[in-house]
């Protein structure tokens, strides 16, 4: 399920993973999506100049939509999505690994790997 919230306008994508990029994430709490992150409205303000962003995320995307409006941050995003989208030029995740070619040293990164809201 997706739902467009405004037009995209500009000829580069950025998708953005919605728990741990844009609120306070300390591991799934059901419905409740917490606080925005520090500085949020001012990234998002800033990538909106240059990139079409997109949220995606597992969660419900009518929650998602109702969280933005609560924050006053809906003007910033094209759409929000369950789906991981295509044709972005790049994704903004709290658990991703780039790949970098090398298989080894991808299976150590991901061996190490913790979010960074996980307590070490």
């Amino acid at each position: 399920m997706h739902t467009r919230l405004i037009p995209h306008i500009k000829d580069k994508t950025i998708a953005l993973d919605f728990d741990g990029v844009l609120n306070n994430y300390k591991g799934y709490d059901g419905d409740n999506l917490g606080q925005p992150r520090e500085g949020c409205k001012e990234f998002l303000e800033t990538l909106s100049k240059e990139y079409n962003i997109i949220i995606y995320s597992a969660r419900r995307y009518t929650k998602i939509i109702s969280w933005l409006n609560k924050y006053n941050l809906q003007t910033y995003i094209c759409n929000v999505t369950s789906y991981k989208p295509k044709n972005v030029i790049c994704f903004i995740d709290d658990r991703g690994i780039t790949f970098n070619g090398n298989y080894q040293e991808t299976l150590k990164q991901i061996q190490r790997f913790k979010p960074y809201w996980h307590k070490q």
